[in-house]
C-alpha cells in the first residue's frame, strides 16, 4: 500500500500509523504524487482529488500543533456507528485519520475539566460519554469499515485479520488481608476492629493469626487455576509504595510477600502497581520500580497506576523516563467501556511534544470496582455487561482486558458470587 500525504507532519504520521500499521497491519509507504500509477494502491490524505486513489479529505486537525479546543463534528448511523469529524467529497465521510489521533491520544483531556476527589479525569467530562459510544472501540470499527472498502476498491489487497485475545490482570493493592503486617499493625488493627465493635473482623483477624485460617486476600491459588484451566496470559500488578491513606500493603520489605512475587513470577507476567503518592512524583515512581526491580532481579517494564491516577501526558512522560515500556491504566475508574475507543495495544503521542513516546498503551475495558462498587450491578447484570464489552472487542479482533484484585475474587462479603463474573470474562 502507497500514502499520498504532501504535509506529513508528525501528527499525520502517527495517526496514518497507528490506523493503518498498528490497527489495520498493514504494510506502507510514503509516495509523491508523480510517482502514483493508475494500477497502485494508494490512500490520498489530501485536499486534492486524485482518480485512481482512495480519497481520505483531511480535516486540518493534523496539521496544527496546539491544543486549542474546538467543536468535533458527528454523526450516527450504518456500521460505522459514528463517524467524528466529518468531511465530504471522500470515501469514508469522515477524516479517520484524525478522528483516531483525537480519540487516542485522548486530545480532550488537553482541555480544562473538572476532576474528581482524586484528581482524575471521569468518563462524564467525555465526548464519548456524552455522545453514547464509550462502550465502543470505534476505531476498530473504523479500521474494519476501512478494509472493507479498500477491499471492495482494491480487490488484490491483501487483508489481515488479527487474533482475538484475552488476557488477565490482577491488582495487588493489599497482598494479605491480616498476615505479615507486624505486630503493631496487626495489633492496631485488632483494636479499631474492637473500638468499631466489628466483632465479625475480630474473629476472623483472630483465627487467621492465631489457628491458620486462610487469609481472605490470599486467593492466589485460586487465580492460578482459573489461569491454567482458561490456558490464558495473567499480569500481576504490585503495589510497593510507602504506607499512606491509601497505599496500604505489606511493607516492600516484608520477606513474604517478596516469596510470593517471586513465585508468582514464574508463571505470569509482574508489574508495578505505582503508589497514589506517586502521582506525579517521578522520584517516588523510580523507587517503587527499583524495589520491584530488586525483588525479582529482573528490570520491570509494565505498570498500572493504583487508584488510576493517569494524567495525560505527564503520567506517561514519567513512566517512560522510568523505564516502562508498557502501561495498562487507559481506561476509566468509574465507567466501563473504553476511555481511548481502541482495543488494541497502541504507541502513546504525547500532544504538546508533538512527537511518539517509547511506551506502548494496553487500554483495559472495565473493573471490579467500577462493576460492583461505582455502577453497582448486580451480579447477572455485570456479568451481561463484561460479556457484551468482550463480544464488541471479539469482532474487531482486540485484546480485552479487565482489572481484578486478589481481594475481589475471594468470594467473600460484597465479593460474594462475583466469581462468576471474573471467569466470564476470561472465556475466549
Amino acid at each position: 500500500m502507497k500514502i499520498y500525504a504532501p504535509n506529513t507532519t508528525e501528527r499525520v504520521k502517527y495517526a496514518i500509523d497507528l490506523v493503518l500499521k498498528q490497527v489495520c497491519l498493514f504494510d506502507y509507504e510514503y509516495v509523491s504524487k508523480e510517482e502514483i500509477k493508475a494500477s497502485d494502491i494508494v490512500v490520498n490524505y489530501s485536499g486534492e482529488h486524485i482518480e485512481s486513489c482512495f480519497q481520505v479529505h483531511p480535516h486540518g486537525l493534523l496539521f496544527e500543533d496546539d491544543i486549542k479546543k474546538f467543536d468535533v463534528t458527528f454523526e450516527y448511523g450504518g456500521k460505522e456507528k459514528v463517524k467524528l469529524f466529518t468531511t465530504e467529497f471522500d470515501d469514508l465521510g469522515f477524516d479517520i485519520f484524525s478522528a483516531s489521533f483525537f480519540l487516542a491520544t485522548r486530545f480532550e483531556e488537553y482541555w480544562k475539566f473538572e476532576p474528581d476527589n482524586h484528581d482524575r479525569y471521569t468518563s462524564k467530562s467525555s465526548l464519548a460519554s456524552k455522545l453514547g459510544y464509550l462502550h465502543l472501540p470505534l476505531i476498530n470499527i473504523w479500521a474494519e469499515v476501512l478494509k472493507e472498502k479498500l477491499k471492495s476498491r482494491f480487490p488484490g489487497l491483501k487483508i489481515k485479520y488479527p487474533s482475538f485475545k484475552v488476557i488477565n490482570t490482577i491488582d495487588v493493592d493489599n497482598a494479605w488481608a491480616y498476615l505479615n503486617k507486624g505486630a503493631l499493625r496487626a495489633s492496631g488493627a485488632l483494636a479499631k476492629a474492637g473500638a468499631q465493635l466489628k466483632l465479625s473482623e475480630m474473629g476472623d483477624r483472630a483465627k487467621v493469626l492465631s489457628s491458620g485460617k486462610n487469609d481472605p486476600y490470599d486467593t492466589y491459588d485460586y487465580l492460578k487455576k482459573v489461569q491454567d484451566d482458561k490456558g490464558i496470559k495473567s499480569i500481576y500488578f504490585f503495589l510497593l509504595g510507602d504506607r499512606g491513606e491509601f497505599d496500604k500493603n505489606v511493607p516492600h520489605t516484608s520477606k513474604e510477600l517478596q516469596r510470593m512475587i517471586n513465585q508468582i513470577s514464574r508463571y505470569a507476567k509482574i508489574g508495578i502497581h505505582p503508589s497514589y503518592g506517586s502521582h506525579l512524583q517521578p522520584k517516588q515512581l523510580e523507587k517503587e520500580i527499583e524495589r520491584l526491580n530488586s525483588i525479582t532481579e529482573n528490570e520491570v517494564s509494565l505498570s498500572r497506576k493504583h487508584f488510576l491516577k493517569l494524567s495525560i501526558p505527564e503520567t506517561y512522560r514519567n513512566l517512560e523516563k522510568a523505564g516502562i515500556t508498557n502501561d495498562y491504566s487507559m481506561g476509566y475508574a468509574d465507567n466501563i467501556g473504553f476511555r481511548a475507543s481502541i482495543c488494541t495495544p497502541y504507541t502513546f503521542f504525547d500532544v504538546l511534544q508533538n512527537k511518539d513516546l517509547n511506551i506502548k498503551v494496553h487500554p483495559f475495558a472495565y473493573m471490579d470496582g467500577t462493576l460492583n462498587e461505582y455502577l453497582g450491578l448486580s451480579i447477572a447484570d455485570a456479568k451481561e455487561k463484561v460479556a457484551s464489552l468482550k463480544q464488541q472487542v471479539k469482532e474487531v479482533g482486540g485484546v480485552f482486558i479487565g482489572i481484578w484484585h486478589n481481594e475481589t475474587v475471594n468470594d467473600k462479603g460484597i465479593w460474594k458470587g462475583w466469581r462468576e463474573v471474573y471467569e466470564v470474562g476470561l472465556d475466549s
